[in-house]
């Protein structure tokens, strides 16, 4: 139903979720205070003249880049940041560089492919960061960074699995679960369509961040409600959304909540939960209003229903149209508050020719003894040649005429309604029996009184 509406939504939202972790480049700077700090590994230190080139080829392709005092401005570059990425290719053909040189050469090729925007260039500058880390060692920064910086952007080329696999290694040298990293994790398996596995490591985000004693973000909730859709687990969508419309309440969430009751026929649920969307001014369409208040008449709340629809149309959020002023009277009716609904049907004739809305309009004035009236509408609903009961507005009209003591009118309208209706022939006959002896009681008496 709304399901692949609302994971289309998700899916676009994690196309950029490159852009809210971190990316994994380090300036020389911070990779050099990172392994004074870092004790855990002894890794080669970085030559002075390999340093000094590495600043000039930072400096040519990002010179904002490179650290300085306040107001200090930012380094006059010797070249392009084409001609820095092709200084640092060259340096990483020289002869006896360490590990954490050449690492530290690759992972400033990934800063300034990056900066140019070739991710290609910049994962493949980042694989080879982990390679030279291979033959000695690295710092676990630059590894944890590399790392990061490799699940993400395969991630951002929909490279799921490869963003899987470095996901893993992150892991494994971070030593610590992170929900951030879980929910992506969880996404990935997502897109491969792999539910219950990607339903594991949403729940285990949850778990990460009530351990740490912080909130959870909205959209790591929600991913639970798309995969219990996608894995057909009703329950537990319902459970999740509950809590949803508490924590983060918007129409999107209720919406979802309300037809997801609809579907499991708990029609009460539902009701109360579209009411409560309608109580917090979200409904803005004509279509919500008016399917509001079906649902309240429906459910034997008519005065109610009214309301609801009588403020969309005061608030010009409800078209004036023949169908919905119909619904309106029928509203007003059914909570007999027959002089709104009088209004409500007069206002509808003048919006149609439907001689169906003049035979209610007619009964409801009839209703309200105002059978003058009624009589003139009775007549305009049989003008109508596609009147749907033209032998119970006849039927109708002459019981108005008798409540006018019309006697003659009242017997024709009878007989008209017997030559339509066979069924109501009976009862028309013994109306007219009862009018014939009424207008000979009402002539004796006026012979009586006359003498």
């Amino acid at each position: 139903m709304k399901l692949k509406c609302n994971a289309d939504g998700l899916v676009k939202s994690l196309v950029g979720i490159a852009l809210i972790i971190s990316f994994g480049f380090a300036s020389i700077e911070e990779a050099t205070a990172a392994e004074d700090k870092k004790k855990t590994r002894r890794v080669p230190a970085i030559s002075q003249s390999l340093y000094k080139q590495m600043s000039e080829a930072q400096i040519m392709i990002d010179p904002d880049s490179m650290p300085r005092e306040e107001g200090e401005p930012a380094p006059v570059p010797k070249g392009t940041p084409q001609d820095g990425i092709q200084m640092l290719l060259n340096m990483t053909k020289k002869k006896r560089l360490n590990s954490n040189e050449l690492s530290q050469i690759w992972n400033l090729l990934a800063f300034g492919y990056y900066t140019l925007e070739d991710v290609p260039k910049t994962i493949y500058s980042y694989e080879q960061v982990l390679a030279a880390g291979r033959e000695g060692l690295i710092t676990e920064a630059l590894e944890k960074n590399s790392l990061r910086a490799l699940f993400q952007l395969n991630y951002s080329t929909e490279e799921y699995e490869l963003a899987l696999k470095y996901i893993d290694l992150w892991e494994a040298v971070n030593g610590k679960p992170d929900a951030a990293v879980s929910y992506l994790k969880a996404t990935a398996n997502y897109q491969l369509e792999r539910f219950t596995e990607s339903l594991k490591w949403a729940l285990q985000v949850e778990e990460i961040i009530v351990a740490e004693g912080r909130a959870m973000k909205e959209n790591w909730v929600y991913l639970q409600v798309v995969l219990y859709s996608e894995l057909k687990d009703d329950d537990n969508v319902i459970r999740v959304l509950e809590r949803m419309v508490v924590d983060y309440p918007k129409k999107q969430y209720w919406m979802h909540l309300a037809g997801m009751y609809t579907e499991k026929e708990w029609d009460d649920r539902a009701l109360s939960a579209y009411y409560a969307i309608y109580s917090q001014g979200m409904f803005e369409k004509d279509s919500e209003i008016v399917m509001l208040s079906q649902r309240l008449l429906n459910a034997e709340v008519p005065y109610e229903a009214a309301n609801v629809l009588e403020k969309g149309i005061k608030d010009k959020l409800v078209e004036t149209s023949e169908k919905n002023l119909r619904l309106l009277a029928t509203c007003y009716t059914v909570a007999q508050e027959m002089s709104k609904a009088i209004e409500a049907w007069e206002r509808a004739t003048k919006s149609s020719e439907d001689g169906d809305i003049q035979y209610r309009l007619a009964q409801a004035l009839a209703q309200q003894d105002r059978h003058k009236e009624a009589v003139g509408a009775y007549r305009q609903a049989l003008k109508d040649d596609e009147l749907k009961s033209p032998s119970d507005a006849q039927f109708w009209m002459a019981i108005s005429h008798m409540s006018l003591e019309n006697w003659d009118q009242a017997s024709t309208a009878f007989k008209a309604a017997s030559r339509l209706d066979k069924k109501i022939a009976k009862q028309a006959r013994q109306y007219i029996r009862y009018i014939a002896g009424e207008k000979r009681r009402q002539a004796a008496l006026k012979e009586m009184l006359e003498g």
